[in-house]
């Protein structure tokens, strides 16, 4: 037998211990932990932080709050409005005797409806190239039918085969592209390319502007709940546009006019705005400066009335917008930007040429079925046009 061997066997095996042991030895480690981990364990007070401890903390916390203050100061200061309701400017001359009719004429003619319907034309006049002879090139009108629906809410709208959930509305484009010559030497010089298409030529379609030229100030791309929240007095209206175009770089215009002229009319044509919201747009354009009565004809040749504001920018020389509004109703018929004095990037436009246009062949309120009001091919995905 080796000497390990027999030493273990001359020591008396440790009895394991007894349950009460085991018990208070747990409870003993459970509270050591929660005291190591701050949370005072019961029946046992906490020593106190030492007081320069205690000094640091309170210095931290007092940095912590005063900090916060001041980002929320910074935050407020950053975020707040620009622009606040007040007068509108003198509103006299003709340009603005003429917007206030038309806000009276709308007064007048306002209704309402279950859903808000637009049909437009929009168009644009570039410069083409000919796809067969190098060196040609020919100025043409290209036009689209655009459309849309809309209701006030999801739930007034429904639901479209094709989606999952309620929609406050649709827009779809006519199947074509149309293309027109703009003078008679362009519809010679078209006719010896045998007529070539949009498609022919690489041209995807009109770009639809009213004013594409902005320097300064967002798009007013809100939503449905800011179209239903906008006030209908031109003064706050006017305040509520420029706020929110100022929302991002939160920077004041240095031209809020000529913003307002080029971007207020979305609200006449194509928002789901109330009808005295459009009211207050007119009266609301009346106080504009540098906005000037004109006689003028739209891209269909049907003459009208109807205001002009010029805008000169580096690129696209000096562009004239147009609004061509029906007297008798308040309606804006159509729009359009005409080169006084091309830039760099529309040298190849004639003076007088209709860069952007749009008609206007409806926009009003109907109580009729939804699905009367949409093509085919929105309302049933399984339908197929007909074979000629």
């Amino acid at each position: 037998m080796d000497d390990l061997t027999l030493i273990s066997r001359m020591h008396t095996a440790e009895r394991p211990p007894s349950p009460e042991t085991t018990r208070s030895a747990r409870r003993r480690l459970l509270t050591e932990a929660t005291a190591a981990a701050g949370t005072p364990a019961r029946g046992r007070r906490v020593a106190p932080l030492p007081r320069s401890k205690r000094a640091i903390m309170l210095v931290a916390a007092a940095t912590a709050c005063v900090l916060a203050g001041v980002s929320w100061t910074a935050y407020r200061w950053e975020t707040r409005p620009l622009y606040h309701p007040e007068p509108l400017a003198n509103q006299s001359g003709p340009a603005s005797t003429f917007l206030l009719a038309a806000a009276d004429a709308k007064t007048q003619h306002a209704s309402d409806g279950r859903f808000w319907r637009v049909h437009r034309v929009v168009g644009e006049t570039v410069v083409a190239s000919s796809p067969y002879h190098p060196g040609v090139h020919y100025t043409l009108q290209l036009t689209r039918d655009t459309y849309s629906l809309a209701a006030k809410t999801p739930k007034d709208f429904g639901t479209l085969p094709r989606d999952k959930g309620p929609l406050t509305g649709t827009q779809w484009d006519g199947p074509d592209v149309d293309v027109r010559p703009a003078t008679p030497a362009d519809a010679k010089a078209w006719g010896a390319d045998l007529r070539p298409s949009a498609l022919d030529l690489h041209l995807t379609g009109p770009d639809e502007e009213r004013g594409p030229f902005k320097q300064e100030g967002a798009e007013l791309d809100f939503g449905v709940q800011d179209e239903r929240r906008l006030p209908a007095n031109p003064s706050e209206l006017r305040a509520w546009i420029l706020n929110y175009a100022t929302k991002f770089d939160h920077q004041r215009l240095r031209n809020p006019d000529l913003y307002l002229f080029t971007a207020a009319p979305i609200l006449l044509v194509d928002r789901v705005v109330t009808d005295r919201v459009r009211i207050a747009t007119y009266r609301m354009l009346a106080g504009l400066r540098d906005v000037r009565m004109i006689n003028a004809t739209d891209a269909a040749g049907h003459p009208g009335r109807g205001v002009a504001m010029r805008q000169t920018t580096r690129d696209y020389g000096t562009i004239e917008w147009q609004l061509l509004i029906d007297p008798e109703t308040g309606r804006l018929t159509a729009s359009q930007g005409i080169v006084v004095t091309p830039g760099p990037k529309n040298a190849g436009l004639r003076p007088g040429t209709r860069q952007f246009f749009e008609i206007v062949k409806t926009a009003e309120w109907t109580n009729a079925p939804r699905d009367s009001l949409l093509p085919k091919d929105i309302t049933d995905p399984n339908w197929q046009p007909p074979v000629n």
